[in-house]
This record gives structure tokens, sequence and C-alpha cells, in this order.
């Protein structure tokens, strides 16, 4: 069946789609759909929303609080935060071996620099931007004598840095880490830490039993001769005494090492009646115990330009019963000082301090109990339950050294 073209009226087949007379389209048209308005508001609020998420995604990566983690170092924006042991501010100290003999017990402090690019100090800026911080040993919790830190503060001993954390172990604390995590007031965190290994030293003991050591002259000779054999730096040196009164003195040298004095039956105690001297390089402390210096009215009983400690002697009629003076350090703790010229004598002009204690003499009858001429570093000296009796003056401070006497008597 056959039916025209509705434009030019020419006869064309059934169902035909296209007039090839007038070369016109004969398909129906449709109506297009009305848009829904509703469907693109909702369309474009999702598309908003959208844009709106993804911005503020990426708001809270760049302002978020972040986390910082890292061993010896961090870098936190401009500033360089390190941990040492010494006073070089430019090296970080990441691992801590540390020589430790089986039964000693050792201090030592963790200390933190704060650079900005160029080397500079900024601990003050970036203290400002701190919170607060803390310290902790972690990792140690099968240790039969566990590392100890005190809580990071300033210490008036090492004045070149703004905190440091003291810490405190034996020769069996074998290792564990130390974190110091800094809370910052932008809600950042900063872990900074350091692992700490005690490493066994050698230790040897010298008895009267088995060295020739009941003369001065003797044991002078053992001194000189130890000191040519042991050639590990860091191993102990110790000097069983026998109670027996020394005539003269003696000079330790080469390397620092340790007397330990002994009484017999009757209370005799290890005496010298000649000056005892600790010149050896700087390094270990020469520790000294349990002796008695007992002078004729002249000379120094105890003296040394290197480091050494005196605990639980007396120094009897010197002109000078203890002397330091170079760059040493030395502690008196426990000590009888009597019918001296001067006492303590302490003249260094080192840059370091290793205990602020001098707890617990009894300085009697002296010209001066305590002479300070110069003092390293601006530690307060303690004096806690120090007696100071007799004495023509008690303590000549030249120096104007902080001294804590609030628990000192003074008769």
């Amino acid at each position: 069946m056959e039916h025209k073209c509705p434009h030019c009226g020419a006869d064309l087949p059934e169902n035909a789609g296209f007039c090839p007379h007038c070369a016109t389209d004969l398909h129906p048209r449709k109506q297009a759909k009305t848009a829904n308005p509703l469907l693109k508001k909702l369309l474009l609020g999702l598309l908003a929303l959208a844009v709106l998420a993804a911005a503020g995604f990426g708001l809270w990566l760049a302002f978020a609080p972040k986390t910082y983690d890292g061993y010896g170092e961090v870098r936190y924006g401009d500033y360089q935060l390190l941990l040492t042991q010494n006073v070089d501010r430019y090296i970080p100290v990441p691992e801590m071996a540390i020589p430790g003999e089986p039964e000693g017990q050792y201090r030592v402090p963790s200390r933190l620099f704060i650079n900005d690019s160029t080397g500079s100090d900024v601990s003050d800026a970036f203290l400002a931007e701190m919170e607060e911080v803390s310290a902790a040993f972690i990792g140690q919790e099968d240790s039969p004598s566990p590392f100890q830190c005190s809580q990071p503060a300033y210490n008036e001993g090492v004045p070149e840095c703004p905190l440091i954390s003291l810490i405190d172990f034996t020769g069996e604390s074998g290792k564990a880490e130390l974190v110091w995590t800094f809370q910052m007031k932008n809600g950042d965190t900063i872990y900074l830490r350091q692992t700490y290994e005690v490493v066994p030293i050698p230790v040897y003991d010298y008895y009267p039993e088995d060295y020739p050591m009941d003369t001065a002259e003797k044991l002078q000779a053992l001194i000189d001769t130890i000191g040519d054999q042991v050639n590990d730096p860091v191993a102990v040196i110790n000097l069983y005494l026998p109670p027996v009164t020394y005539e003269g003195g003696i000079t330790i040298q080469s390397r620092s090492m340790n007397l330990y004095g002994s009484a017999d039956e009757a209370g005799n105690r290890t005496t010298f009646t000649g000056p005892v001297q600790v010149v050896a390089p700087h390094g270990e402390i020469a520790y000294l115990q349990d002796i008695d210096f007992v002078g004729r009215g002249s000379g120094t009983g105890l003296s040394g330009s290197g480091s050494f400690r005196a605990t639980n002697c007396t120094f009897t009629g010197w002109d000078t019963g203890v002397y330091a003076y170079g760059t040493s350090w030395v502690n008196v703790i426990g000590c009888t000082f009597q019918s001296n010229g001067i006492g303590f004598h302490f003249d260094s002009t080192g840059d370091y301090a290793n205990h602020s204690m001098y707890n617990d003499n009894r300085f009697f009858g002296n010209d001066v109990a305590v002479r300070l001429d110069n003092v390293p570093t601006d530690i307060t000296l303690n004096f806690q339950g120090s007696i100071f009796r007799a004495n023509a003056q008690s303590i000549l401070n030249l120096c104007d050294q902080p001294l804590d006497l609030s628990q000192a008597t003074f008769e």
C-alpha cells in the first residue's frame, strides 16, 4: 500500500522513512522531555560537596598534627634537634657504647642541642613552641639493673645545653633505648632517640698478699709498673692498700687508678705522711677511700691536675689538705679536715663538672676550711650534712661560686 509524502505529495511505498523526491526524513519527531530542576540542583549540590570535601581533606593534611621520629637527630622545620653526650653541638650521637665494670655505678648526661640551618643556637625559639618534654627508657624489661633517667631540665653544670637528662646505670644494665618525647603547642609530636649499651671492661685488682706495697717506694714502683703494663685506657685499676703508715708520698702519673685503704684490728688505717699527687691525663676519675693523710705542718696532703674523688679520708696538719688545680674536677665526701692552713682548696680552670656533692665533711680548726679561687662551670656545690667548727674562716669564696649551705652546720 502506497502513501504520499506529506511534504511534496509524491507517491511513496508503505512505511517509507525517506522521500527521494524532496530528500526529507519522514520519521516522526519525538518531543524533548523537559529537564527536572530538582535533579539538576541535587547533582550540583553533590558536586559542590565533593569539591568542599576534597578541599577540606587537603587542608586537614596540611594542618593536622604530625609525628617526627629519629635516632640522634630530628629535623623539625628549620630546627635541628640533636642528642649528644659531649659538648659538640653539631654531631648527633644515636648510639652510646659505655664501658662499665660489673659492680660499677655510673652517671652520664644525654645532652640536647637545637640549631638552625646556619648552626646557630636557637634553643629559646624552639622551647617557646614546645608544650612539654619527657624522657623514658624502653626495651629493658628483662634487665637485672635497668637504666634510669631524670626528666629533661636545664642544668647549671652544663650551661651550653638547654636541656639534659641524667642517665644512671650499672655495669649490669645491658642495652636499652632512651626516648625523648616533645609535645608541641601546635599538636605535633617529636620522638628523639638514643640507644645505650654497657660494654664490660676489664678490672685489675692488686692486693698486698700478692704484690709488694708495704712501703712508699714499693708502692710507687708497683704503680709505675701497672701504668706500663696495662694498655687498655678504660681498664679499672684497684689497689687495696695494707693498714701501714707510708713514710713519704706517691704520684699517680701515667694513668688513673684507685686506692682503697684498710684498717687493722686496733683501728689503725692506711696512712700517708707525704704528699699524694694525681697528675694522670684526663680520663677516668681516681678514687681514694679510707685513707689518713697526716702532715707535719707544711706541704699538701692530696693534690692533682687530674680528676679525683676522696671519700672517708682524713687530712690533718697540712698547709693545704686537698688542692685541685690545672683543669681538674675534685670531690671530697665524708672527709675530715682538721688543723690545716686550708682544708679544701679549689683552683681549677677546667670546663666540666662531674659531681656537685661535697656532703658529710667535717672542717674542724682550720685557718680556712674551704677556699674557692676558680671552679669549673657555675654548678652549685652542695655541702649537705657538712659541719664547720672552730675555723678562723669557714668559706673563702673568691670566685662567687654558687653554694648550697642550707643543710650545712656552722658552729
